[in-house]
């Protein structure tokens, strides 16, 4: 069989939009490759505003006219935000889909994603988190996901409970289980991203370890206090409506990670989660995207 290889260049806080697009109409998972030229053992990182390459694989068939066609339309909408190249077209075979090779992305200190087509001989340190090509290189991209992962690899410890409010592709609850953590919870209120967080955390052999639920909190099967480390990469306006039962389902020691924060609505989070009993540890931006550090304020209740 054939395939129509579709792919455009973007700077990085639109890469999970048109992921999102690609993993929608094509098919498989979408990857996303940055440029390599950094050295992460000598304490350089990448280029956070350096563009990156979306691929996304269309089967020659019958559909692929309409997909096109979806596809350019969102891609129409994208450009009134910002100015994109045109998508380029290649036409591969399944050999050639199958056996493309891409490279490791280290984030943070020993935090090692590895898409499972790929070859890697690491250090005792690294912890090694093997994801789907297109699940792994969407990863550390966008600012908040990056942060998200890196705030992670600094507070779970063996044996903790995590949550994940707004899971996704469920990458972080992979990142917590990989690090030691005992157990953790996804929520989602889209059953796309549901049922790709079930598959993602089987396919990286974490499935008895996990939980993944429709909806948002609170929830009936989500306990107040019941998580050592929550996790809340989505929109400030979200965030502070659940400010209060984010707060009430951390333990009394534990740390609520937040991500998603446009700088210019901080203060605002800041202020819901300060009134619901919270306050922080820490505070961190790329670019205009902040992560957040709470813990419980000493006697809330």
């Amino acid at each position: 069989m054939r395939w129509l290889q579709l792919s455009i260049k973007a700077p990085p806080e639109y890469v999970e939009p048109l992921t999102h697009l690609f993993n929608i109409h094509g098919e498989g998972s979408a990857s996303v490759e940055r440029l390599g030229g950094f050295n992460p053992d000598e304490g350089e990182s990448p280029d956070p505003t350096a563009w990156v390459t979306i691929r996304g694989w269309l089967p020659l068939d019958p559909t692929t006219e309409s997909r096109k066609t979806a596809i350019d339309v969102g891609v129409r909408l994208i450009r009134y935000l910002v100015d994109l190249p045109e998508i380029e077209e290649l036409e591969v075979s399944d050999d050639e889909w199958r056996n493309q090779k891409f490279e490791p992305i280290k984030v943070g200190q020993n935090l090692i994603i590895v898409p499972r087509t790929a070859r890697y001989d690491g250090k005792p340190s690294d912890v090694i988190i093997e994801l789907e090509p297109g699940l792994a290189f969407g990863t550390g991209h966008h600012p908040t996901t990056l942060m998200c992962l890196e705030e992670i690899e600094k507070v779970v410890k063996p044996g903790d409970r995590f949550l994940d409010v707004g899971c996704g592709s469920g990458v972080l609850s992979i990142a917590a289980l990989a690090l030691g953590a005992k157990h953790t919870v996804g929520l989602d209120i889209d059953s796309d991203a549901v049922i790709s967080s079930k598959a993602n955390l089987s396919d990286a052999g974490f499935a008895e370890r996990s939980t993944i639920l429709a909806g948002s909190i609170p929830h009936q099967l989500v306990p107040k206090r019941g998580f050592d480390v929550v996790a809340a990469n989505i929109a400030a306006t979200v965030l502070i409506a659940l400010a209060q039962p984010l707060i009430d389902s951390v333990s009394e020691e534990g740390v609520i990670i937040t991500s998603g924060v446009l700088e210019t609505r901080l203060d605002d989070v800041i202020a819901a989660f300060e009134a619901a009993g919270g306050q922080v540890d820490s505070s961190r931006k790329i670019e205009d995207w902040t992560a957040t550090r709470f813990t419980r304020s000493s006697g809330s209740k």
